[in-house]
């Protein structure tokens, strides 16, 4: 686990500052006013490094010279000030938003093909999954759930209350399975809408979900995730989905 004083530079990394600007920076926060010497020694950096971080930090109008001063001395400016000026900055860029996205009119995003192996980075892609359908409608062919772990069966039912919470409803064909008793039973709670199809005519072991320009394939088995990020695919296999649908 990351000490604080690490998570605090992690922060201001994700900021724009290099790993030597956010010690430097926070030696001055906690020295007042220091000459780079000082600074030096608090930050654990060489002093002919410490005076180029400081350059730094003086552009970016992170430290500031303390004037009058019969040596050189600097002050760090402070946090609330660096936000502010970094709030204002953002409101400033989104306000060309507009702009920016006129220059991609017309064009289509490429299609890409990601891949998503292990628990972890299956969590991931159906945590964008879920944010990406709120308030829509995903329909899918979805597998008996006989090669899912414990860990991955408790991760289905998370996944069920937050489509829940985030008002998306599901449509899907699924096999006629024991092992999915326990879903269709909560079907109706979760916003679902399934039909069951004999074990002998579906017997699928791998989950295709359909979202909004996308589709996914998720292998229980392999604990695998492919998805494809292509409106033509997404609607072609939806296509086939209704066809399927109501027949």
């Amino acid at each position: 686990k990351k000490s604080e004083f690490m998570q605090i530079i992690d922060v201001l990394q994700n900021l724009g500052l290099s790993d030597k600007e956010a010690r430097v920076y926070i030696a001055l926060l906690k020295l007042g006013r220091s000459s780079a010497y000082g600074i030096a020694e608090e930050s654990g950096l060489k002093k002919p490094t410490a005076y180029v971080v400081l350059d730094e930090l003086l552009k970016k109008g992170l430290a500031l010279k303390v004037p009058r001063s019969k040596k050189q001395l600097f002050i760090a400016r402070s946090p609330e000030e660096y936000f502010a000026s970094l709030e204002e900055r953002l409101q400033s860029a989104k306000k060309i938003l507009p702009e920016l996205m006129a220059f991609s009119e017309g064009k289509r995003p490429k299609p890409k093909t990601l891949f998503f192996e292990g628990f972890a980075k299956i969590k991931q892609v159906y945590e964008w999954h879920v944010r990406k359908m709120k308030n829509k409608e995903i329909v899918g062919f979805y597998a008996h759930a006989g090669d899912a772990t414990p860990e991955l069966t408790e991760f289905f039912w998370e996944l069920a209350r937050n489509f829940k919470n985030n008002n998306t409803a599901i449509r899907g064909i699924v096999p006629e399975h024991p092992n999915l008793q326990d879903y269709r039973e909560a079907d109706k709670e979760y916003g679902r809408e399934m039909k069951i199809i004999p074990l002998e005519e579906y017997s699928s072991d791998v989950s295709v979900e359909i979202g909004e320009g996308y589709i996914m394939f998720f292998s229980f088995k392999d604990m695998q995730v492919t998805l494809i990020e292509n409106e033509d695919i997404a609607k072609t296999v939806k296509q086939v989905f209704e066809m399927a649908w109501k027949r």
